[in-house]
C-alpha cells in the first residue's frame, strides 16, 4: 500500500468513528501497528501497542489471536486502567474473531471499547453479525469480497 493510500485510508475512518471520550488507539502486532499508529496521528490520540510477549507488570490484559502460531497467539496490552476508553485499529477483518476476543478480553478488564477500525474487512454479512452481536461498531475503509480474504488465508 502506497502511504498517501493509507493516509487516505485513516482520514476516512478518523470521520466515521466516534471518539468522544476515547483515550486510546489500540495496535494489535503486527499488521495492526502501523494503521493504528496513523491513526492515533490524525486523531491526537495516545497510541497501545499489544505485544507477544507478556510483560511482568500488574495490570496486563491478554487474549487470543487463534489463526496465528503457537509462538505468536497471545497477545498482551499493558498500560490501560479500568475505565479507559479505547479503540481498537487494526489493517484487517475477517473472521472477526480476533477483534471480539480482543474486546472480551478489554472488557473484562473493566476497559470500555465498542468500536473497531480497519483498513479493510470481508464483506461477510455472517461475519459484521457476530461482531455487531458482541456491541462492537465495525468501521472500515473498505470492503472485500470474503472468498478473496479466504484465499489470501490459504497461501
Amino acid at each position: 500500500m502506497h502511504p498517501d493510500d493509507l493516509r487516505s485510508a485513516i482520514a476516512r475512518l478518523a470521520r466515521e468513528v466516534d471518539i468522544e471520550g476515547v483515550k486510546y488507539v489500540l495496535g494489535v502486532p503486527e499488521g495492526g501497528y502501523i494503521p493504528a499508529f496513523a491513526f492515533a496521528a490524525e486523531v491526537g490520540l495516545r497510541l497501545v501497542l499489544a505485544s507477544i510477549w507478556q510483560p511482568n507488570v500488574p495490570g496486563v490484559v491478554s487474549f487470543v489471536e487463534e489463526h496465528n502460531t503457537q509462538f505468536a497467539r497471545a497477545k498482551h496490552f499493558h498500560g490501560l486502567s479500568p475505565g479507559d476508553h479505547v479503540i481498537v485499529v487494526e489493517d484487517e477483518v475477517s473472521s472477526g474473531q480476533t477483534i471480539i476476543n480482543c474486546v472480551r478480553a478489554l472488557r473484562a478488564a473493566a476497559i470500555r471499547c465498542d468500536q473497531v477500525a480497519t483498513i479493510y474487512a470481508a464483506d461477510d454479512p455472517a461475519m459484521h453479525a457476530r461482531v455487531a452481536a458482541e456491541g462492537i461498531r465495525l468501521h472500515a475503509a473498505s470492503l472485500c469480497q470474503a472468498d478473496i480474504n479466504e484465499q489470501l488465508y490459504r497461501r
